[in-house]
């Protein structure tokens, strides 16, 4: 009998273990997915330690654990995500050390869990617009708008005075500087939150020292538009103080991008002006000449060239003494031509003459063309 009931209880405990295991879901929570359905065949579930609460961003979707092996998946909301930046997202285990995680093409960041504890941290950087900060401020009346630039003509190049500039001024002491109202140690960069709309490379900082010394007391971000796209972008300026650790300043403006309105296309001509120096060439001033042609009816709102000047080394003096030079002539306009010294000297300036010519006329200091491939000799004396 004794050994009946032994035997009775011992299947009473297997099935009761049976029923155990079938009442366990074993599944994941959050975003952790893992294999075995049955918990109690997984191992140990290590927990994730969500970032502290912050202002700046929400994290979605955590697990507050995983089996090694899971796949756990989260997302970040920023709250104010177009003045916002994320500077990092990493896991931290004391095995598995810091690993930097980069979201996905679905904005979601994923880890696989691995056989320990982890704590999740977020760095996100938040950028309002701000006038001043620490010793820097914005200079009064920086532009808010930039139009992208566009060629004005056939062969139209883009300059650092195309740039538009946002001005900064050290308005306060840095903090440990031995200069006035400036700092000469320091480090500056500019960024841009829409890569879209304005890209990094499009942003240089020029600094702004005081006459014979290295203090710097402006920093002024360059805006190259002829990279920019249409659309509003965060721009940011962060200069360092390089006397004190950990010291900085931090400006931020929101601009925006418009597309230039369209230029009127216009007919151009390509055109020959032959100029004769013979008169001229023994004179010492020669050597300095440059010419110029002035469109007198163009307007901006054309695609043509307002001014087509050959300053002194970019021609050529053949054998008989003449410079041929190219006019892209915009058809049934009138020239000006100038000739001028490089330095000035009104003293020399050569006086000209009609010597030949083939679809084309000078009378009254206007240059026109009626065909195309014309051409105008000038006597210079």
């Amino acid at each position: 009998m004794k050994k009946f009931l032994l035997g009775l209880l011992a299947a009473l405990l297997v099935c009761s273990a049976a029923l155990f295991a079938a009442c366990d879901d074993g599944g994941n929570t959050g975003g952790g997915d893992g294999g075995d359905p049955n918990e109690s065949n997984r191992g140990t579930r290590y927990s994730i330690q969500a970032p502290s609460a912050s202002d700046n961003f929400t994290v979605t979707d955590l697990p507050d654990g995983a089996y090694e092996g899971d796949t756990v998946s989260f997302g970040i909301t920023l709250t104010h995500p177009v003045e916002s930046v994320i500077n990092s997202v990493e896991i931290h285990g004391s095995a598995t050390g810091y690993k930097e995680l980069t979201a996905g093409s679905d904005g979601k960041y994923s880890f696989t869990m691995p056989a320990e504890p982890v704590s999740l941290s977020v760095d996100v950087d938040y950028y309002p617009d701000n006038t001043t900060d620490n010793f820097l401020s914005w200079d009064d009346g920086n532009p808010v708008s930039v139009v992208k630039w566009q060629p004005a003509y056939e062969g139209d190049q883009y300059y650092d005075s195309d740039d538009v500039l946002l001005g900064s001024t050290v308005t306060s002491q840095p903090s440990q500087s031995p200069a006035n109202m400036a700092l000469t140690v320091h480090e500056e960069r500019a960024f841009s939150l829409s890569q879209s709309v304005i890209p990094d490379d499009a942003l240089t900082v020029e600094v702004g020292e005081r006459s014979q010394s290295n203090s710097a007391y402006q920093f002024t971000v360059h805006i190259d538009t002829s990279k920019v796209s249409a659309g509003t972008a965060k721009i940011v300026l962060v200069v360092e103080n390089g006397h004190k650790f950990g010291d900085e300043a931090v400006l931020a403006c929101t601009v925006t991008v418009t597309e230039p309105e369209p230029l009127d296309e216009i007919e151009i001509w390509t055109e020959t002006v032959i100029f004769d120096l013979s008169a001229i060439i023994d004179e010492p001033t020669t050597e300095d000449l440059y010419f110029s042609f002035e469109d007198l009816d163009w307007k901006d709102t054309m695609y043509a060239q307002q001014y087509q000047t050959v300053l002194d080394g970019y021609y050529t003096v053949a054998d008989d003494n003449t410079v041929t030079l190219t006019l892209n002539y915009a058809v049934g306009h009138r020239y000006k031509i100038e000739l001028s010294f490089r330095p000035p000297n009104p003293d020399a300036t050569p006086t000209i003459a009609v010597d030949e010519s083939s679809s084309a006329t000078y009378s009254d200091g206007e240059l026109r063309f009626t065909a195309e491939n014309g051409s105008i000799t000038f006597i210079l004396s």
